[in-house]
């Protein structure tokens, strides 16, 4: 009863602390003078994956790389299976080509990278290395992209910049600026604290678990984990989704499966190499890259995710889940 009470309120300051993180960093970041582009692109793209971040970096440092492989390959699948499929059943999802065009092949390029590392049964700190170039890499080219366009053109009409609050100023408007810089401080002072004690009840939670049902705690982890720390995502998606904007939902997937191959499992092998057993590689990994893979055509059929393909991945995904568990 304990483990579950801690492993359900765990998600609590953990979302909290992802929430609280993103918005401080984001106003710092506005305060600053760095353009909405690059705060959405790092600082929102890290606060809906900063869960899976801490989980996983705090389990490898543990020494439970089962636990932090289990949660990055599940919050993976968990993206595109449920996200997606959820999102597409409450209203089609509409998506540019540009989208798919200017993004998979990088997608592709992280996904080979993770392939070729985890045939080897291990991803070693210069693999992490490798991974973590590879998601810099991806948001290099995306920045690169998002301002000149893919053909050379610019995506969008040159607007002017918009102006800093306290830069250029005088300083009655500097003093007024300057309470939003320390409550941004607040907020991040607050998120980390929280984010890595809910990341920890959550371990702790999890391992009780799997102890009382006898199973390994990567099943635990490709699965309860890990919808738990897909939250932000799934709300951000179905906002999207409902608001039509099915660039911004799909972008969202593609983008935090990205983060969660690149950066998060690099992050992790960085801090502690990561053993991959063979049945880790079969019942975690390939199903997590193929879930991504599959939502290239379906993207690009049509430019739009129909209902019906949100609940065959939907479907997908809770065939995923039965698998997890009957696997191991």
């Amino acid at each position: 009863m304990r483990n579950t009470l801690l492993f359900a309120f765990a998600f609590l300051p953990l979302t909290l602390g992802a929430d609280w993180l993103v918005r401080g960093a984001a106003g710092l970041a506005q305060r600053f003078g760095v353009s909405p582009l690059v705060v959405g692109l790092t600082v929102v793209a890290f606060g809906t994956s900063a869960p899976e971040l801490v989980v996983s970096a705090l389990a490898s440092l543990d020494g439970q790389p089962d636990v932090a492989v289990g949660n990055i390959m599940g919050s993976t699948a968990a993206n595109v299976g449920l996200i997606v499929g959820v999102g597409a059943l409450i209203r089609p999802i509409e998506v540019h080509r540009r989208v798919i065009v200017r993004e998979t092949p990088l997608v592709i390029i992280v996904l080979s990278l993770v392939m070729v590392l985890s045939l080897n049964d291990a991803v070693g700190r210069l693999d992490g290395l490798v991974l973590v170039s590879g998601w810099a890499l991806y948001l290099f080219f995306l920045l690169k992209w998002e301002r000149v366009g893919v053909f050379g053109k610019s995506d969008r009409a040159p607007k002017p910049d918009a102006p800093v609050p306290g830069v250029g100023t005088d300083p009655q408007e500097t003093d007024i600026a300057e309470p939003g810089v320390w409550w941004s401080l607040v907020r991040i002072g607050l998120g980390l604290p929280c984010l890595t004690y809910g990341a920890r009840w959550l371990l702790e939670g999890a391992e009780g678990i799997a102890r009382s049902l006898a199973v390994p705690e990567a099943v635990i982890a490709a699965t309860m984990i890990a919808v738990g720390t897909s939250l932000p995502e799934l709300a951000s998606t179905l906002v999207a989704a409902f608001r039509r904007m099915g660039d911004i939902a799909i972008g969202n997937v593609i983008g935090s499966n990205v983060f969660n191959l690149g950066l998060v499992l690099g992050t992790s092998a960085l801090v502690r190499p990561l053993v991959l057993h063979p049945t880790i590689v079969v019942g975690y990994v390939l199903p997590a890259l193929a879930f991504s893979v599959i939502l290239i055509p379906l993207a690009l059929h049509r430019g739009t995710v129909q209902r019906a393909e949100g609940g065959l991945l939907l479907l997908l995904y809770l065939a995923y889940i039965v698998m997890v568990w009957m696997f191991n």
